[in-house]
């Protein structure tokens, strides 16, 4: 539900909590890449890691049933030393997707990971961080080196029999059918045949590392009334999605840095409304499709 005020900016209700992210890593990431929103780095240590016993907890607050995903996320979400038993855990209630750089996935802890799938009534999702389909161009922002690493934990996934999935900022604003066609051929030579839900294309969030490195918000980047008018509100991750970081609950994946953010301690002391006051908003509002949670409805 939509609530428009010409006095203040447009608020979405959450209808169900679909998908519930889990910030494992707080900010911390063995890479630091010259785009990400978060400031996400080996030496940021502002949030604390997510234990298992706090998973645990949210969970009891989880409506079970209208729950379709939990996603894993940082940081670097496989830098957790718990990080196989909270797989283990919330695999038992739904799919898992783990937002990951793969540069930490080798074949021994595919083949792991892969079983813990086959003992499971759910999936386990790979949702892999490549921003461009040649070196030079992903080294530029991930790092030197980066590329192949991605590439080799790609490599050892689809080899133990996942699929995962590329997710790219588009930083160059090139042609999306070239952009789409290169990724398909890259990933063509990993022995499976890619199709259009292995590539996620997200557009650039201007905070973080990426408003320091490049440029930020202008000063009329955020929702009106008017121009939500041509949004799916589905498309806003906030209608079906909430974050449970160390320090509390957020509403957005890309709102677990800034105080705003945040709308309680627990799941059961937070509202569902939520006002679309922050720049980051604009974001999904201009890009009218999911930015965080997985389309599984392609068109």
């Amino acid at each position: 539900m939509l609530t428009g005020l010409n006095f203040q900016a447009p608020c979405i209700e959450m209808s169900n909590l679909n998908n519930l992210w889990l910030q494992i890593t707080g900010l911390t990431c063995n890479l630091k890449c010259r785009h990400c929103y978060l400031s996400c780095n080996p030496a940021n240590k502002t949030k604390n890691f997510l234990n298992l016993e706090k998973i645990r907890k949210a969970m009891d607050r989880v409506n079970k049933n209208e729950l379709e995903e939990i996603y894993l996320t940082g940081g670097e979400p496989l830098l957790h030393r718990d990080i196989n038993n909270i797989i283990r855990f919330c695999i038992k209630y739904t799919n898992v997707n783990i937002i990951t750089n793969a540069t930490l996935i080798n074949d021994k802890k595919a083949r792991f990971l892969r079983q813990i799938e086959i003992d499971s009534d759910y999936e386990i999702i790979f949702r892999i961080s490549l921003d461009h389909y040649k070196e030079h161009k992903n080294d530029e922002i991930r790092g030197k080196g980066s590329y192949k690493k991605i590439l080799n934990g790609i490599k050892s996934l689809v080899n133990n029999g996942f699929n995962p999935i590329i997710s790219a900022v588009d930083l160059w604003n090139e042609d999306e059918a070239e952009f789409r066609n290169g990724f398909f051929n890259l990933l063509s030579e990993f022995n499976f045949e890619p199709s259009e839900i292995n590539l996620k294309t997200i557009p650039v969030l201007k905070t973080g590392e990426y408003e320091k490195n490049f440029s930020g918000y202008e000063e009329n980047d955020f929702v009106t009334a008017e121009n939500i008018k041509n949004c799916t509100l589905e498309n806003f991750d906030c209608s079906n999605t909430r974050v449970i970081a160390e320090d509390g609950v957020y509403v957005c994946p890309a709102l677990v840095n800034d105080p705003r953010g945040k709308i309680g301690e627990t799941l059961s002391d937070s509202p569902n409304k939520f006002f679309l006051e922050l720049n980051t908003c604009f974001s999904c509002q201009h890009a009218n499709k999911k930015l965080f949670n997985n389309e599984w409805k392609v068109s």
